[in-house]
């Protein structure tokens, strides 16, 4: 019996001895590591500061040019594969029109378009269809489908998208003469906005 009561009397006594130790162990191992993630998040976003720091400001995007704004320049390739620019057409009244064959208004609105280019192009109007990330192959079955013949550009790297930050499609800025902005419309346009925008652009 007194074997029996010393080896039970000794069994509360053991676990407890060693635990507030271990447990203060831990307790500082945790906050030890927790501290070093805290100087290790500290310390990355150091360098990312420095990193943004050291990029140049024109890695900014500009944001969409606004009417009364020279039109920046931009050179795509052409459906045939030549290279054209902007600044080609200096001297005419140009639409550079966004669009893609899977967006139903830019769909909706191409037949009207090209109706008034028809009937306009030989006033020193052209229409820049740039398409917006699609292959060419894509491209050339929409246009040679509908038998639009206004010139169409592939933006294939979203390069021009980026440049003049369009967000939607379809997106058309109307550029006069002189290569200033004068109209920039979102969504599907009219004919009545075309007429009323681009024909005193035509005649002045």
């Amino acid at each position: 019996m007194s074997k029996t009561h010393k080896h039970t009397a000794h069994l509360p006594h053991r676990p407890h001895q060693p635990q507030k130790p271990a447990k203060n162990r831990w307790l500082i191992i945790n906050m030890l590591a927790a501290f070093g993630l805290i100087l290790i998040g500290v310390g990355v976003l150091f360098w990312m500061g420095q990193e943004s720091a050291g990029k140049p400001a024109s890695a900014a995007p500009a944001g969409l040019p606004q009417k009364g704004q020279t039109a920046p320049d931009f050179s795509l390739m052409s459906l045939d594969g030549a290279p054209v620019k902007l600044s080609d057409y200096s001297g005419q009244v140009v639409l550079v029109n966004t669009w893609a064959t899977w967006c139903p208004p830019c769909k909706a609105e191409m037949p009207t378009i090209h109706n008034y280019y028809q009937a306009h192009k030989d006033e020193g109007f052209v229409v820049l269809a740039v398409n917006s990330q699609e292959t060419s192959g894509t491209v050339s079955s929409f246009i040679e489908a509908n038998q639009f013949t206004f010139p169409v550009l592939l933006d294939s790297a979203g390069q021009m998208e980026d440049q003049y930050s369009i967000r939607a499609l379809p997106t058309s800025l109307v550029i006069d003469r002189n290569g200033v902005i004068q109209y920039i419309h979102t969504g599907e346009i009219s004919n009545d906005q075309l007429e009323l925008v681009i024909n005193p652009l035509l005649k002045g």
